[in-house]
């Protein structure tokens, strides 16, 4: 399938935004060096420095200036790496982290032939930043051993061990063969090496299943255990110790900040990628434009388009938030109620007050700017169209097969959950809110303005204290799903929940008829959250020995109805308690 319409997309979300670049390589000249510098009979730089950067100015002039091509000419910054060593001196810098786009150098410690730590951490403080990194290394180094240092440095270790008693166990079978088949050993061992240690990382669920069937990459290894006669009980023990041999040879980060979503590629487009930096590499002994490198990367990853209109999202506010700004900032008036209200409103109300206000200005600011990224969607989608069928484009960019069953039910589970529901928020209970209490789940359905907690009236102070009564339905489960009919009945409900989407009858599931069984429950602390965990203690009145009593229990905020599906349930519950029983008799 052509790719070459997508990636001008992939170009137009991602690299276009870039205004700047940060060059760390000691191989460049910083503008200290330069302003100091005497120029020569040949019209070239001199300086005393003995610098590599004096013997290659023609590449680094053309190297920068693909950075500054008519209509595009970017901010360039250099630093030569040299205040950059370990720990803290990393974290000082922290101009590092404040450029587009960071092109470095591998081995920025000449004094240390191959060792690109100095690089290594450098792209570990810029992976722990929020907002999305794109990298690139530029070096003279192989880069195969470039890759796998740095994505070794970014991950931990596997945890995978064996018994020392093990290890002398295997040490010695590869001896024997070694006796009986002279230089099998050595083929054993260059058979496993990177390639095939962050394969097994990669697939730890497969990689025993695809080395048996001969797939890269080790059909080198299968085939010479094969050849040789070595029983599958001694090719897996060799295959795993020989996998551990290649990770005491590398060199991880081992620490809780490594990125847990990684993922990469080690053909001959190199790149890895997590939530937080993108870094592609790059061959010094080629000329290239390395913005283009940097292009050829991100389409050989090929990220999805839903990840490409967020990257347009990002750019178009960055580009033109302030416009949009000045719209939201037009109605004044209503601007000085809202701070007003602010300013004079107790604490517990400033709260809510708060959350509604930002709010509003969010609202407003994204409503200005999504026309941008409507049209760069409607061109992707045109583009897509014209170039493969629907689902084929589909499977192709999500890697989802949609005309399997299974799949299909999957993706539109997971479709009614996100149009249903979202992850909670807030810091008291909201109309909406669901709740697992006492092992069962009930969905809040009071009118949110009943829920504010300085709203509370003085009334139901005086009756109950700091306990807010609210209203709330209990939620049947659904136990198979693949049976649940009548889904646009308005009665079903699909959450996610702990990972897994779990779908509720409003009412029970086998009698469309019937009515929803709700109670009043009682919020304690007058529905407000301990800590930022969404729990809170709920008392609900129980038939007890002697007469009904009310019990307290811990309850967990576990799930929040969008607010429309809410408003729709609680028409379906005041219609249900207002019914009129008619008194009607057979026909």
């Amino acid at each position: 399938m052509t790719t070459e319409h997508y990636k001008e997309f992939i170009r137009e979300a991602f690299l276009d935004p870039i205004r700047s670049v940060l060059i760390v390589d000691d191989d460049y000249p910083t503008f200290d060096e330069i302003l100091n510098a005497t120029i020569n009979e040949d019209g070239w730089l001199q300086t005393d420095l003995k610098k590599n950067w004096q013997k290659n100015q023609k590449r680094i002039a053309s190297m920068i200036a693909s950075f500054r091509t008519p209509g595009r000419s970017l901010l360039v910054d250099i630093h030569d790496g040299q205040n950059v060593s370990l720990g803290a001196e990393v974290d000082s810098a922290a101009h590092l982290h404040q450029s587009d786009l960071l092109v470095i150098d591998f081995e920025l410690d000449k004094t240390r032939p191959r060792d690109g730590i100095r690089a290594i951490e450098i792209i570990r403080r810029v992976s722990e930043n929020d907002h999305f990194n794109l990298a690139m290394i530029h070096t003279i180094e192989n880069l195969d051993y470039a890759f796998y240092s740095v994505l070794a440095g970014l991950m931990n270790k596997s945890g995978e061990s064996i018994s020392v008693e093990s290890a002398d166990e295997i040490k010695e079978k590869l001896e024997v063969l070694e006796d009986s088949h002279a230089g099998l050993r050595s083929k054993l061992i260059s058979s496993i090496g990177n390639a095939q240690y962050f394969y097994s990382r990669a697939n730890c669920k497969t990689y025993i299943r695809d080395m048996f069937s001969g797939a890269q990459p080790f059909s080198y290894f299968r085939d010479l255990s094969t050849e040789y006669g070595i029983s599958k009980k001694d090719i897996l023990s060799i295959l795993k110790y020989l996998l551990l041999e290649v990770e005491k040879g590398l060199s991880f980060w081992e620490s809780d900040k490594a990125p847990a979503h990684l993922d990469w590629s080690d053909r001959k487009i190199k790149w890895i990628r997590s939530d937080s930096v993108f870094v592609a590499f790059s061959d010094k002994h080629q000329e290239e434009n390395l913005l283009e490198s940097a292009l050829i990367a991100l389409n050989d990853w090929s990220p999805q388009p839903a990840r490409l209109f967020l990257a347009k999202i990002r750019s178009v506010i960055d580009e033109f938030g302030v416009l949009a700004q000045s719209d939201a900032l037009e109605p004044k008036y209503a601007l000085a109620y809202w701070y007003d209200r602010l300013l004079t409103s107790d604490k517990q109300h400033q709260k809510w007050l708060i959350s509604e206000s930002v709010a509003r200005h969010s609202d407003h600011l994204l409503t200005s700017v999504l026309k941008k990224v409507d049209d760069f969607a409607l061109r992707l989608i045109g583009a897509e169209r014209a170039n493969g069928k629907p689902t084929e484009i589909s499977n192709f960019r999500h890697r989802i097969d949609l005309t399997d069953a299974e799949t299909i039910r999957r993706a539109q589970r997971e479709h009614n959950a996100i149009v249903c529901s979202k992850p909670p928020h807030g810091w008291h209970l909201a109309t909406g809110h669901v709740l697992k209490l006492n092992q069962e789940h009930w969905v809040c359905l009071s009118p949110l303005c009943d829920l504010v907690p300085s709203q509370m009236s003085q009334n139901l102070v005086r009756t109950f204290g700091d306990r807010l009564p609210f209203t709330a339905v209990k939620l049947h489960p659904i136990v198979k799903l693949e049976e649940l009919t009548g889904i646009q009945t308005n009665r079903f409900l699909f959450l996610k929940i702990e990972g897994e989407i779990k779908a509720f009858g409003f009412n029970n599931p086998d009698y469309p008829d019937s009515s929803p069984y709700w109670q009043t429950l009682f919020a304690e602390k007058r529905g407000v959250f301990d800590g930022e965990d969404f729990k809170l203690r709920v008392r609900r009145t129980t038939k007890g020995a002697r007469g009904l009593v009310s019990k307290a229990s811990e309850a967990l905020v576990v799930s929040q109805l969008r607010y429309e599906y809410a408003l729709n349930l609680m028409q379906k519950l005041s219609v249900s308690t207002t019914r009129v029983g008619l008194d009607f008799a057979g026909v």
